[in-house]
């Protein structure tokens, strides 16, 4: 199958413009021609330069930009592809009609949680041959909106397994680097730092777990990412005594996870998916996340995980204790669960297969 990828982004690489790749370096690994339209200059285009997947130019201003139809219109003319794909809101209408116009197949990525605007539930519903949500959470909200239920598949996100495998070798060096020692339990989390993310929760569990629950070494806390409540964060962590290490932005989470005991993903947020905790869960370690949104699609309380109600720091204190105890032996089922569960459910892999099933049942 020839499949044209468009990601508009221009300045961020974050987990969407990851995805994107993931998804053409897979999609070709089964046999497809597939092609990356993006920003020239743009992190992405570098990116998929460097990792050999074929792009173009194709650059966007919003959704109603009409140079970029025009620009779609010559970029199938040249590549024919029997499908075109967008990743991003501003692209849904350029890419619906240029599809449109040229006879193709037309697939939206729906990443988010939030509702499509009226006038794009009205171009999903007469133009869209297919819309892919991350999630079933992501799926229910579009059919709640008005959507047609059979115009909606879910394709859940992959990530290169063998990237985030474990790796005990690299944990005593990594580990140093944060100046841990082998009496600390590290309690980890990433994403972006602020409230909705329920790192404020996690200190305070953190704190309780120290205090209350007698934690049998001296916990620590590693947070990565960056956000505007660094600093208030920072403040908490000194008001409850809770030693936090703010790793900032980190391109090598996969070295990262290395040095984490446990990771935690506390959101208290309407989260569509949980890239980090199928990364973290991929490392081999513990997880406990929040049972909001898409989480719990990822996360079966007892077999691969533990999840926990949101903004219960005393529940996510319980559950730290329930990972750390036992001489490690839950700690070590669940984990080994959550690989199983990646390798099946969330590699690179079977996310290809699932998006490939798709196309093909919309084709002719």
């Amino acid at each position: 199958m020839n499949i044209l990828i468009i990601n508009s982004s221009k300045t961020a690489f974050g987990g969407l413009e990851n995805q994107t790749l993931h998804l053409a370096r897979a999609l070709s690994g089964r046999g497809h021609a597939v092609l990356l339209g993006c920003a020239g200059g743009s992190p992405v285009y570098k990116k998929a330069l460097e990792s050999g997947v074929p792009v173009e130019e194709i650059a966007f201003t919003n959704a109603g930009d009409p140079v970029a139809v025009f620009r779609l219109l010559r970029a199938i003319h040249r590549h024919k592809p029997e499908v075109v794909v967008a990743t991003m809101g501003k692209e849904y209408w350029p890419v619906t009609i240029a599809a449109k116009m040229t006879g193709r197949k037309a697939v939206l990525i729906r990443h988010m949680a939030d509702p499509l605007k009226k006038l794009t539930r009205r171009l999903v519903r007469a133009a869209v041959d297919n819309v892919i949500a991350v999630s079933g959470f992501v799926r229910q909200g579009l059919i709640e909106a008005g959507l047609p239920d059979e115009k909606i598949s879910v394709v859940h996100n992959g990530i290169e397994t063998g990237r985030f495998a474990p790796r005990p070798g690299l944990r005593p060096a990594v580990r140093a680097e944060f100046h841990f020692s082998d009496g600390d339990l590290v309690i980890g989390a990433a994403g972006a730092l602020n409230a909705g993310k329920g790192l404020f929760v996690l200190l305070e569990a953190a704190s309780l777990f120290q205090k209350e629950f007698r934690s049998p070494k001296k916990v620590k806390v590693l947070l990565a990412g960056e956000g505007e409540g660094r600093p208030e964060l920072g403040k908490k962590a000194a008001e409850l005594g809770v030693e936090a290490v703010f790793a900032g932005r980190r391109l090598d989470m996969d070295r990262v996870y290395q040095a984490m005991d446990i990771f935690v993903f506390p959101s208290v947020c309407r989260e569509s998916f949980g890239m980090v905790v199928i990364e973290a869960m991929a490392a081999g370690l513990p997880v406990i996340a929040s049972s909001v949104g898409g989480v719990p699609e990822i996360v079966k309380d007892g077999e691969n995980g533990i999840l926990v109600a949101p903004g219960d720091p005393r529940a996510l204190a319980r559950a730290m204790e329930l990972a750390a105890a036992s001489e490690g032996e839950i700690s070590k089922r669940i984990a080994a669960g959550a690989r199983e569960s990646v390798e099946a459910v969330f590699s690179s892999r079977a996310m290809a297969a699932r998006f490939e099933a798709v196309l093909k049942a919309i084709m002719p």
